[in-house]
């Protein structure tokens, strides 16, 4: 059961906001809140995750039994200080027993990634809950393990598919804020907002799009080079309105429950640079990745050419996380080569002027940025990384790196023709049909061409002009507008139910 679904969005939520909210309600005057309100967290979410299958549920809970047969120990281990001689060194017997924890949690998602009769949905995600949590644990940033504290942080529904990853203290910090809260109706009202924006990246742009980018996979010599062009740029959209479409949406049903998830998506293409995109994209997984692997390995603390090399191996390692083909390690080279390259020029220019900055998307201090020659230079720059991240996305989606390099080929040798017919037919939705069919427009020969481009306008404002839309919803101004809008894309996504998919991310 997804979020983009009549099961979800007709049965399983308002039910479950109903039995949350009342559990809620007689904890706080039976003075067991905190029991109730998780019990309801672990139930609802296992039976949100059963739907996907048995196969599915019994990886997730063979996983979970494992990680509480090493959280007991480890929580016993950690209070008694125990340490064991090897190789002449004392080493402390949980830290061994972490290792042992990590080495499973990993191998359990290589077999799958790589040996699998089938990869169970979201295992990537959980997996690396699971190993945040045991080492939390074991640095002692967890205070003691309580098996419904750990069920509820593990099985939490709206972060369980696709995030955004959340340390166990920030989601038990949030929990805690949640348990004395009363249902809000202005809450409801923002939550739905943001629901339905969520719903309609989802449904109307993501899946459209993604129709039309899948058609010309499967025909990619017989593009011209503008659809070449368009094919690359509309694989960035669909890719961005899926992933922070499900963002919203998770952050819109956590909202319902009082419960703040991380921002995981910033508008991510509005980035002046590699280094600002990463800060932008995936937040959750840059911060994994820094706390639990870039650290560990060194961080910058070894030289600056250890850093470098430290770098590359996080983008290899994320490469690989998203998929085992070759093609995923040439996308995760080349974010990481230019991030690198980035951070070496961000460094010769600090040593030129005897500055230091904290962080290289920062602008220096005493700028105009309000003048034209700045956002002129800003806007060259925002253009030029999304340009070299849209042609990282391509290896992300081709088969295979020849397919990656035909399209390419297209770009520069497809020539002029005509838009293929499956690319066309994906963005002729009956709305736009309905509107060009009482306009002029549709005496044109191109008209149903003119669709395509609507969704590449539209796509362009709402992803490069747009306020992030978590923070809007947050601090908008409700009203009649806000409430029209909410019904409009709501009532417009739920029925385009029958032709959506699934999200791309819950297959990492």
């Amino acid at each position: 059961m997804v979020f983009n679904s009549y099961e979800f969005v007709l049965l399983f939520l308002p039910l479950f906001l109903i039995a949350y909210n009342l559990l809620r309600s007689i904890g706080r005057k039976k003075g067991n809140v905190r029991i109730l309100v998780e019990l309801c967290i672990i139930l609802g979410s296992l039976c949100f995750y059963t739907l996907f299958g048995m196969q599915n549920l019994a990886i997730l809970l063979m996983s979970i039994c494992f990680n509480i047969c090493t959280s007991i120990p480890m929580s016993f281990m950690r209070e008694h200080s125990t340490e064991l001689s090897l190789f002449g060194k004392k080493i402390a017997v949980q830290k061994l027993w972490l290792s042992f924890g990590i080495i499973f949690n990993i191998v359990l998602l290589l077999f799958f990634k790589l040996w699998g009769v089938f990869l169970p949905i979201a295992i990537s995600f959980y997996t690396f809950n699971q190993i945040s949590y045991i080492v939390d644990l074991e640095r002692g940033d967890i205070e003691k393990f309580e098996i419904m504290d750990y069920l509820a942080y593990i099985l939490f529904f709206p972060k369980l598919l696709q995030g955004p990853l959340m340390g166990y203290g920030e989601f038990n910090a949030r929990l805690t804020e949640a348990l004395d809260k009363s249902f809000e109706y202005e809450t409801f009202l923002r939550a739905m907002y943001l629901f339905s924006i969520g719903l309609f990246k989802k449904v109307i742009m993501a899946d459209t799009i993604g129709k039309a980018v899948d058609a010309n996979f499967e025909w990619l010599v017989g593009m011209g080079s503008l659809e070449a062009v368009m094919t690359a740029v509309f694989y960035s959209f669909q890719l961005y309105f899926d992933f922070s479409g499900y963002c919203d949406m998770a952050a819109a049903v956590s909202m319902l429950l009082g419960i703040e998830l991380p921002i995981n998506f910033d508008s991510p293409y509005k980035a002046v640079n590699i280094v600002d995109f990463w800060k932008r994209w995936h937040i959750t997984l840059t911060k994994f990745f820094t706390k639990y692997l870039y650290i560990p390995l060194g961080g910058n603390r070894k030289g600056e050419v250890r850093t470098y090399i430290n770098f590359m191996i996080i983008f290899l390692v994320s490469g690989f996380w998203h998929g085992t083909g070759w093609t995923f390690i040439v996308w995760g080279a080349m974010h990481g080569v230019l991030y690198v390259v980035t951070r070496w020029i961000g460094k010769r220019k600090e040593a030129g002027t005897g500055t230091a900055k904290s962080e290289l998307a920062k602008s220096d201090t005493g700028k105009d940025e309000t003048g034209i020659g700045y956002r002129l230079v800003n806007a060259c720059k925002i253009v030029l990384t999304f340009m070299y991240v849209t042609a990282a996305w391509v290896f992300f989606r081709a088969k295979t790196i020849e397919d990656a390099l035909i399209l390419f080929g297209q770009i520069f040798r497809g020539g002029v023709r005509p838009f293929g017919n499956n690319f066309s037919a994906a963005f002729q939705i009956d709305e736009l049909w309905y509107v060009l069919k009482v306009t002029p427009l549709m005496k044109l020969s191109n008209a149903w061409e003119l669709c395509a481009w609507i969704f590449m306008a539209v796509s362009v404002v709402m992803i490069f002009f747009c306020p992030n839309a978590i923070r809007r919803c947050k601090e908008c101004k409700l009203g009649v507008g806000t409430t029209l809008m909410t019904v409009l894309l709501l009532v417009w996504s739920v029925v385009s139910f029958g032709g959506v998919s699934t999200f791309l991310y819950m297959n990492f």
